[in-house]
């Protein structure tokens, strides 16, 4: 099967196939060089992460149960009597996907109950960190190399973090001396609201301190974690999770971190 082809500008059947790892590698690298230098193909990357979640996980005790042999079985028999035809769009569709495409069918057919009462609920503040990482591990210095970073700019944008978190932030407190401040921004994911701030590290690159509301108003001590590719340092405090990203060591990192959650 020859492996469909993309080239830029990219739609997001060709994101879709990057994220998924089924773009062929001289596509992903092409497509990942202009990732690094296109802003808008970066957000529209990071918009359809949104969907990469951990189903698997959350749905590991409806697949234990579900009866799957006789499912697959089943299908097979099916894909056996219903060869693709030679040219056709379903041909592009590997076996796999049509299996697991059609056992995700089966099993929501047979495990509603256990969807109308779902047994284990997520870690929101863990997703909430996943979908941050993802979003940072696409920054280059080129993505913020021509950000407004004026102080009327920068300032403007904690007002507006002030107003939708109702957090008070100044630019001394976010002033780094092994990094340049380059921007400010609100994130959304469902009904969670983000505030990104985000600088240029002299040597390690793109790093960003993402605050997010607590359901719980619960203090924690600074944590360190590996996703992505990425470094984090989180901790909680006052009913909000502050969580610092980038490629910097570990160590230095979180003495950046230090620094941070003794000011903020």
């Amino acid at each position: 099967m020859t492996a469909i082809r993309f080239s830029f500008p990219y739609p997001d059947e060709a994101i879709v196939a990057w994220l998924d790892g089924e773009m062929r590698p001289d596509d992903a690298q092409a497509f990942e060089k202009e990732l690094k230098r296109n802003p808008e193909l970066s957000a529209r990357t990071a918009e359809l992460m949104k969907s990469n979640q951990p189903f698997a996980e959350a749905f590991g005790l409806m697949l234990a149960q579900a009866p799957e042999p006789r499912m697959q079985q089943q299908l097979a028999g099916l894909l056996a009597q219903t060869p693709p035809i030679p040219g056709s769009p379903t041909a592009q569709v590997s076996r796999r996907a049509l299996i697991a495409a059609s056992l995700g069918f089966l099993l929501v057919g047979t495990g509603v109950g256990y969807l109308a009462r779902p047994r284990v609920k997520p870690d929101e503040s863990a997703v909430i960190r996943e979908l941050e990482a993802q979003y940072m591990s696409l920054y280059s210095p080129e993505t913020l190399a021509d950000v407004d970073n004026s102080p009327q700019m920068l300032q403007h944008s904690l007002a507006r973090t002030a107003r939708d978190l109702d957090i008070h932030l100044t630019l001394a407190q976010l002033t780094l001396p092994e990094a340049e401040l380059k921007s400010v921004r609100m994130l959304r994911y469902d009904d969670a609201l983000i505030s990104q701030i985000a600088w240029n590290h002299n040597d390690y690159g793109p790093m960003a301190l993402c605050i997010s509301r607590e359901e719980q108003a619960q203090t924690s001590a600074l944590t360190e974690e590996k996703r992505h590719g990425m470094n984090l340092v989180w901790w909680r405090n006052a009913g909000y999770q502050f969580v610092l990203i980038g490629r910097s060591p570990s160590a230095q990192l979180m003495r950046t971190a230090t620094r941070l959650s003794h000011i903020l």
